[in-house]
């Protein structure tokens, strides 16, 4: 059986008049944090698109190599990453965070 890996999903509704400071907070700073934590293998940053006009809202998916490495970032990272985001946009920048573990994965390319 393939290794699993554990996504880390967080979600993010982002108030329209402050999107250009948070998406270069996040693009210059706080995705560089994270990732300098050591607990990730890598990212994918998008931006939400749904039925529903909810304003701008993106998605952040960490891959990690195991639960342990999510507890580590856990206990040792979250809370200061998301004290300095709070203390830079407080309330127009509101985050859902949630887990995921990859039961398979795989590309489809042209040949």
């Amino acid at each position: 059986m393939a290794k699993t890996h554990i996504i880390y999903n967080v979600t993010i509704s982002v108030d329209k008049n402050i999107t250009s400071n948070w998406m270069n907070w996040m693009l210059n700073e706080h995705l560089r944090d994270m990732m300098g934590t050591g607990c990730f293998l890598g990212f994918r940053f998008c931006e939400l698109h749904t039925e529903q006009d909810l304003g701008p809202t993106y998605t952040v998916q960490y891959e990690l190599a195991s639960q342990g490495d999510l507890d580590r970032y856990e206990q040792n990272f979250a809370p200061e990453m998301r004290a300095k985001g709070a203390q830079l946009f407080g309330e127009k920048a509101l985050a859902f965070r949630s887990t995921m573990t990859v039961l398979a994965k795989g590309e489809l390319r042209d040949q």
